[in-house]
């Protein structure tokens, strides 16, 4: 009877393990994809979708549509460090609110004439809506 009782006991840790294991899971997923655009949206609130660099050939920033999966953003300079991994929090949504119409109170600068950096090209990735 003590083998038993010792092959029981271990049996319902087991069982419990994996049931802990399981919920643990379940509670790292739980938000899924609407967790995720709900980080990006609220994280997106206090910044502007676009630099302080415009496209000397548009007048104005430019908005590069990427997929609505990417999460981050690659952006290069001269001198250290060279390479950033920026996140990408803007997302398209509807109604769009007509041409010329761009957030942000200081005044646009145009790229340098030797950029230093890919933010100075004035184009700025933001994330598709489909």
């Amino acid at each position: 009877m003590n083998h038993l009782q010792r092959m029981t006991g271990r049996f319902l840790v087991a069982t419990a393990c994996v049931a802990g294991c399981v919920g643990a899971m379940q509670a790292a997923f739980a938000g899924g994809h609407d967790a995720i655009e709900k980080r990006y949206f609220l994280r997106s609130q206090g910044k502007s979708w676009h630099s302080g660099w415009y496209s000397p050939s548009e007048g104005r920033p430019i908005a590069l549509v990427v997929p609505p999966t990417a999460e981050f953003q690659s952006q290069y300079s001269w001198g250290v460090p060279s390479s950033r991994v920026m996140p990408l929090y803007h997302q398209f949504h509807r109604p769009y609110p007509g041409p010329g119409a761009v957030p942000g109170g200081s005044p646009f600068r145009p790229t340098p004439n030797i950029p230093s950096d890919t933010v100075q090209f004035g184009v700025n990735s933001v994330r598709g809506p489909w």
